[in-house]
């Protein structure tokens, strides 16, 4: 896939949309990236409003967005440059919008060509995901280019070791190949991992297939292969601890495989649950 250029960051401006923004400014920084950040706004209007006054009052939210979004960045540039991991700031744009917050991040994102999304999250019992259902799951399912999860507590490591959970599909090991790619400006081991909730081993033999692949399509990355058995969301949880993993990586298509293996509930746990950032690929 092309180089990492715009890097798209939705902000609620709460604790862990900060945790996330210090994590984003040193992807941003080792990708040579731009960042536009966005705030949505989401319409509350009193039945008996009068239309002239629910603009004004829109307007006024709008303006102090804007403040509080000024105060934000600096917060965040502040805390990053004291931990002296930044070797560049990044170009930051801001923008504050009207509407449905997933709705307008992926319209944003699909409008202005957007290259991934970075975004944080705080647990699925949140008043937002209360309100309007998940976020991040909505933003997740309908997306039009990666998404980069960054958990509550999460705090930006090197990346030195990336895993990624493959169901065996024919595609994968050009979609390993093309994340291999996009991580190349860390130089991380790459794990590929593949659970059977079947408890049998007997499809870990498809991993020749991908060796095979890999022979002629050789990235960078050092690559290596695991098969696995348990549940999905346990066995990944496990292995990441056990091999002290710095980013989980998982095809994500509009359709298909996605929606099968990591249906709604799995990816909610998934997306939730784990302590580690979480990149849901999904090439342009």
């Amino acid at each position: 896939m092309e180089a990492i250029q715009k890097i798209l960051f939705p902000t609620d401006f709460s604790p862990a949309a900060q945790n996330a923004f210090r994590y984003c400014l040193k992807l941003a920084d080792a990708f040579k990236a731009e960042i536009q950040l966005l705030h949505v706004i989401y319409p509350q209007y009193e039945m008996l409003d009068l239309p002239v006054m629910a603009t004004r009052a829109m307007q006024d939210k709008a303006d102090v967005a804007k403040n509080v979004m000024q105060s934000f960045v600096e917060f965040g540039l502040a805390q990053s440059q004291m931990s002296g991991q930044l070797s560049h700031i990044p170009v930051i744009r801001q923008e504050v919008e009207l509407g449905s917050p997933a709705g307008i991040i992926n319209a944003i994102a699909k409008r202005d060509d957007v290259d991934i999304i970075v975004m944080g999250t705080k647990g699925e019992h949140n008043l937002l995901e209360k309100l309007f259902g998940s976020v991040t799951t909505e933003v997740i399912k309908n997306a039009p280019c990666s998404i980069w999860v960054v958990p509550e507590h999460s705090r930006y490591e090197q990346i030195q070791i990336a895993a990624y959970a493959t169901n065996l599909n024919e595609a994968d090991p050009y979609h390993i190949w093309k994340v291999c790619q996009l991580l190349d400006p860390f130089s991380p081991i790459m794990h590929c991992i593949h659970v059977n909730a079947n408890d049998s081993l007997e499809e870990a033999m498809d991993f020749s297939d991908f060796g095979k692949f890999f022979e002629y399509h050789a990235p960078t990355l050092q690559i290596n292969f695991h098969a696995l058995k348990g549940s999905i969301v346990n066995s990944v949880q496990e292995f990441s601890d056990n091999h002290d993993v710095d980013l989980l990586v998982m095809y994500a298509p509009h359709h298909g495989l996605f929606e099968q293996v990591f249906h709604k509930s799995q990816t909610r746990r998934m997306a939730f649950q784990t302590s580690i950032p979480l990149l849901l690929f999904r090439p342009s």
